[in-house]
């Protein structure tokens, strides 16, 4: 068969535009330094995947909306309390509730997608042909193939490799920086620490790595709460900006430091 029949017929593996190609392979999952929800450490496979090279930006999430008309897990509550409070509520607290719009302002179109829960995040993924990271992939893409450093660079201080002790005041904006404003790690993935919380596709258990799979982990069945990764721009303590750092939230929560990014199967 000719060499060029064969292309047509067996096309190369591609990954949609903004993402980066995580290759297959074994890592080290957890930390003997952190919590006990990060024990035991223990050796997990992984396929291979994609995974968008940034957060979910301001102006990705924008296009979402406009093509679609999708209300956030948080507008659709606040319309639910505005009509059962009555007109009189448009000139109260819950009229003024910031929403993801309020940080999407003029100029913040490259920062990250805040106040999403993790059902906008995953109505988005799925929109987009793709879907949520599962927590041992968020790992192995934030280590960047290095193994057992406690952040996506390394082991050195995170001042100046991402956005961390940064405060708000009266509900302000969410003072995060831009996307790609700090170095990527080995893999080429951008923010892995700090800036925004990440959701993830698993539901959370304290004690899931001492029960779960060994190969493509996708945590419990149900639960609670949901997995995010990746702390974001008001913690305080170096420690929770590692890899291995875990985090849970119930799924249809939304704050203005939790965002996502998007994973594919190519």
């Amino acid at each position: 068969m000719d060499m060029m029949l064969i292309d047509e017929v067996i096309p190369a593996k591609t990954v949609p535009t903004g993402m980066v190609r995580i290759p297959a392979g074994a890592f080290r999952m957890g930390s003997e330094d952190g919590s006990p929800a990060e024990r035991p450490v223990h050796e997990v496979w992984v396929d291979e995947f994609a995974l968008d090279e940034t957060p979910v930006t301001n102006e990705q999430f924008a296009a979402f909306v406009a093509s679609t008309g999708h209300l956030t897990t948080l507008e659709r509550l606040l319309r639910i309390a505005r009509r059962e409070e009555g007109e009189t509520s448009l000139q109260g607290q819950s009229a003024s509730a910031p929403t993801w719009r309020t940080h999407a302002t003029a100029g913040r179109a490259e920062h990250p997608v805040v106040l999403v829960s993790w059902h906008d995040a995953d109505a988005y993924a799925k929109c987009a042909g793709k879907r949520l990271p599962t927590e041992a992939e968020w790992e192995k893409a934030a280590r960047g193939g290095l193994n057992q450093k406690k952040f996506p660079w390394g082991d050195e201080s995170p001042r100046g490799r991402a956005r961390w002790e940064q405060v708000t005041v009266n509900f302000g904006l969410a003072p995060t920086s831009a996307v790609k404003s700090f170095d990527p790690n080995a893999f080429g993935v951008y923010d892995m620490a700090g800036n925004t919380w990440e959701w993830c596709l698993d539901w959370y258990s304290e004690s899931y790595y001492a029960l779960g799979a060994s190969t493509n982990p996708g945590g419990p069945e149900s639960g609670p709460y949901r997995v995010r990764r990746g702390a974001s721009w008001n913690v305080r303590e170096d420690f929770r900006l590692r890899c291995a750092n875990r985090g849970a939230m119930p799924p249809d929560r939304s704050w203005p430091n939790l965002g996502f990014r998007c994973a594919f199967t190519p």
